[in-house]
Parts: structure tokens; C-alpha cells; sequence
């Protein structure tokens, strides 16, 4: 047994408890983690709401949480990180608990924190989905609007790094 953060209806923080639930075992080609940091994003709270029921089905208790950054200490068979590695990616059982199960971990680098890594995996994917579905390329000019915002500090960088031109608008805090 492990603890998570679980919730049994939907609602607003209030429905968040501290639970003890079955510590998750990986399956073939995942590797499980003991979960050091985990970010807080929109579509978690929308899911604990209730509001996406649609799109993402719920079993009670849920252990809510999708992007988390640790340490493999378990990989089943085919797994691509082994024990002892420091990684990030999407979890597949809630990652607001002290174990978590990651598809395709993918390694978090030294000189990033945990913090920062979990942070990272919705916002990042969501800028490098956005420039590959622009096929903007080196030495083309793009146009932010947003540049201060998760992703569009993401997709500045991404796109510099590439050798892109960046122009980018941002609004002043509130």
C-alpha cells in the first residue's frame, strides 16, 4: 500500500483527501516511479470537476494528476528507462501519489529540477505540437501571441533553438 491524493465525486479542492491505495505495479513497458514532483494543470481540475467526463471516463477513487517528474525504482518487461533513472513524462495511474506508472518516461536532464520536469510535459508538448503542426523552419520569422504563457515560453525557446525568428506579444500581469 501507498498514499495518494484520490477524490470519490466531483467538486473543487474539497473533494481532495489523502487516501491509502494499492501501490501500482508497471506493466510490459512501463516502468513505475517514485514520484518527486507533479504538476498542476487545467485539464486536472476540469477531470476532478466533472466538466470532461466525456473525454476523460472516471472511476472512483481517482487518483488525479497526469505530469510527473522522478526516479524508475521498478520496470516491467520492454521498459526503456531502468531503476535508478531520473525521468518525466505523462502518467498512466494518477500521479499525486508517491507511485506512479509512466508509458514512455522520458530522462529529465541534470542540470532540470523535478519541479521543473513535471511542469514541463503538458506545456512542452503542447508548444511542439503547435510548431510541427506550423512547419515553420530555420531562418523563417513566427509571431507569438502569448510568449509570456507556459507554452509560449516553451515554443519561444523551441523555435529559437531551431533556428527560427521569433516575434512575440505577452500581456502585462493582472
Amino acid at each position: 500500500m501507498s498514499t495518494a491524493i484520490t477524490f470519490t465525486a466531483y467538486g473543487g479542492p474539497e473533494v481532495l483527501t489523502l487516501s491509502r491505495v494499492a501501490t501500482p505495479e508497471p506493466g510490459p513497458g512501463q516502468v513505475r516511479i517514485r514520484v518527486r514532483a507533479a504538476a498542476v494543470n487545467p485539464i486536472d481540475l476540469r477531470i476532478r470537476a466533472g466538466i470532461r467526463q466525456g473525454v476523460f471516463p472516471v472511476t472512483f477513487p481517482m487518483v488525479p494528476g497526469r505530469d510527473v517528474a522522478g526516479v524508475v525504482d521498478k520496470a516491467g518487461e520492454g521498459a526503456t528507462a531502468p531503476v535508478g533513472e531520473e525521468v518525466f513524462g505523462v502518467a498512466s495511474a494518477g500521479g499525486y501519489s508517491r507511485y506512479a506508472l509512466l508509458g514512455r518516461p522520458f530522462t529529465k536532464p541534470a542540470e532540470v529540477s523535478f519541479e521543473t520536469a513535471a511542469a514541463m510535459v503538458t506545456a512542452g508538448e503542447a508548444a511542439c505540437r503547435a510548431l510541427a503542426h506550423l512547419g515553420v523552419r530555420p531562418g523563417q520569422t513566427l509571431l507569438i501571441h502569448g510568449a509570456g504563457g507556459s507554452v509560449g515560453t516553451i515554443a519561444v525557446q523551441v523555435a529559437a533553438a531551431r533556428g527560427i525568428t521569433v516575434l512575440g506579444t505577452a500581456a502585462a500581469p493582472p
